[in-house]
């Protein structure tokens, strides 16, 4: 089997959090261009690429008040706005890589995904499975899931490639590497220079350079990308955080080769 790669382009990166549901197309496009000349370069690499949700997901979610479930009617009417929302920009993103000429078709997380107290109960997987198989790659995205005990729960890609690795696992099938695509070079220290290698024992020094470095989102941006990679490291699976829009790094990631950035192994 080729080798597996886990891409996610992050939400700060493809959309402008500062405004709804405004998606970055220049940077989508340029993105989607060095996916496909990876995939023609090497031919052994395989992808499941998933997206953030940026400013289309966070605005709606933020305005039903919707990270603790569904309790009153107009919370329903907000969970179809939200689901609506980030599947839009999901759409966004294949049609670009559609366009670059990558075989890419769309996973809802809400359509396989069943949760209970905001963990995940049940994952079909069997169609992610079967889009690997037929050589096409499966885009999923940060979504908003039926929860059998308190109405709905948000799940971010992060959490989604950590559960995809887990069970895949099971299932004998490996991931080679995950590379996250955002807008910093890494993990950045407090002088803002890029810390080029983390093991899962640095997590709580690491923890704090996070909580005081101005900028960073802690409760759901890079802390939360570093939790879930320090999972999979213990899994054997390497994390390669980057900002992979200019000069190529994207592409040159993809196929193997050394770019700046952290790697969490």
């Amino acid at each position: 089997m080729k080798k597996i790669i886990l891409l996610k382009l992050g939400g700060s990166l493809i959309t402008d959090k500062t405004k709804p549901y405004t998606a970055r197309y220049g940077i989508i496009k340029t993105l989607s261009n060095q996916i496909k000349k990876a995939l023609t370069k090497n031919k052994d690499i395989q992808l499941i690429i998933g997206n953030g949700a940026g400013s289309f997901g966070h605005y709606p979610a933020a305005q039903y008040n919707l990270s603790e479930g569904i309790h009153n009617e107009d919370q329903k009417t907000g969970f179809c706005i939200v689901q609506d929302a980030v599947a839009r920009l999901n759409r966004i993103v294949v049609e670009a890589l559609l366009k670059a000429g990558v075989n890419a078709i769309s996973l809802h997380p809400s359509s396989i995904i069943m949760a209970r107290n905001k963990k995940i109960a049940q994952f079909f997987l069997e169609p992610l499975i079967a889009f690997l198989s037929l050589g096409v790659t499966p885009i999923i995205y940060g979504d908003i899931v039926n929860d059998e005990a308190i109405g709905s729960s948000i799940f971010s890609t992060e959490q989604l490639f950590h559960e995809i690795s887990k069970r895949l696992f099971k299932r004998k099938i490996r991931i080679d590497k995950i590379i996250h695509n955002g807008v910093t070079k890494g993990i950045l220290d407090t002088k803002g220079r890029t810390i080029p290698l983390i093991r899962p024992n640095q997590m709580n020094s690491i923890k704090k350079i996070l909580y005081s470095t101005e900028g960073f989102d802690v409760t759901g941006g890079m802390l939360h990308k570093l939790e879930n990679s320090i999972r999979l490291a213990k899994q054997g699976i390497q994390t390669f955080i980057i900002d992979g829009v200019s000069d190529d790094v994207l592409y040159r990631a993809l196929i193997g080769e050394k770019v700046e950035g952290t790697v969490i192994r």
